[in-house]
């Protein structure tokens, strides 16, 4: 049964820039502001839009000014970033020193499109700053909303019908979503982030038919997809049409229903876990073999 893991690239970089000592940094100083004209004016970025400056940001950056390490400081977050950068400036107490420095050993590293959220921290001469780009992963509460788009995109597929690698599959009919199906699907995406990687058979050795039949669901067939790593439902699926074998599952004309779930763990290295399943109850399905 075919897995996948779709996985962002993350970069981190820690640098120190000493400076000369100047009198308290004036009330009105920004540094978000700074760094955002610098990487727009000055790095020639001219297309960058303004950095965002957010409060879990800066307690990312307060905690590397307390002495944490850039890995640990974004564990806290409730994804870790696709991208991001820290820089740490000593001595620098205004705008225009803040915007030179920046501009002098950092352009390369601020010119990524993605890069949109900062967040700011200062002790003493010291100064933090962290540049981010957010792994976009549903927020909290939009479960339902998620499933449901999974399913339109699932279904317009199978009404479209399509070529899985070298084998052409035909139209079939839509699949209905059943929520006793995302409930075990649910428990083995959480079982995936203990793991911290993707795979079909559970930590007690569980195949999907062993999971699903357990559940107390009936079925004739059973399918699953899994996949880590990847932050959107249209990611997810465009990543499994575009494998073969998760194609196949979900080009199956003999399943009549599905379920889909995902679960964000900050802490692991995925972060974000789904598990899709196919099934078909007896009376609609013309397979036999639990699989």
């Amino acid at each position: 049964m075919p897995r996948a893991v779709f996985t962002r690239a993350a970069a981190t970089l820690v640098a120190l820039l000493a400076g000369w000592l100047a009198p308290s940094p004036p009330a009105s100083a920004s540094p978000a502001s700074a760094v955002s004209r610098a990487r727009s004016a000055v790095c020639g970025a001219h297309s960058r839009g303004e950095l965002h400056e957010t409060g879990p940001l800066d307690s990312v950056a307060a905690r590397l000014a307390r002495g944490d390490s850039l890995h640990n400081a974004l564990g806290t977050l409730r994804a870790r970033p696709e991208l991001a950068t820290a820089m740490h400036f000593v001595g620098l107490d205004d705008d225009r020193a803040i915007a030179n420095a920046v501009a002098g050993r950092f352009c390369s590293d601020l010119a990524d499109p993605r890069l949109s959220e900062i967040g700011v921290a200062r002790s003493g001469r010291e100064l933090w700053i962290v540049v981010t780009a957010p792994l976009d992963i549903p927020a909290p509460g939009t479960d339902r909303a998620v499933a449901r788009e999974v399913l339109v995109r699932v279904n317009a597929a199978r009404a479209s019908g399509r070529r899985c690698g070298s084998r052409p599959y035909p139209a079939v009919g839509p699949l209905a979503l059943a929520d006793g199906l995302s409930g075990v699907a649910l428990a083995h995406s959480y079982d995936m982030t203990h793991t911290a990687g993707v795979d079909h058979r559970g930590r007690d050795g569980s195949t999907p038919g062993d999971r699903v039949r357990r559940s107390g669901y009936v079925a004739e067939i059973v399918g699953e997809n899994v996949a880590g790593g990847v932050p959107t439902a249209a990611e997810v699926v465009d990543g499994w049409l575009q494998s073969p074998g998760h194609c196949t599952n979900i080009m199956d004309g003999r399943f009549t229903e599905m379920g889909i779930a995902f679960v964000v763990d900050s802490a692991s290295p995925l972060q974000i876990y789904w598990t899709q399943l196919f099934a078909a109850p007896p009376h609609r399905s013309a397979g036999s073999a639990l699989r």
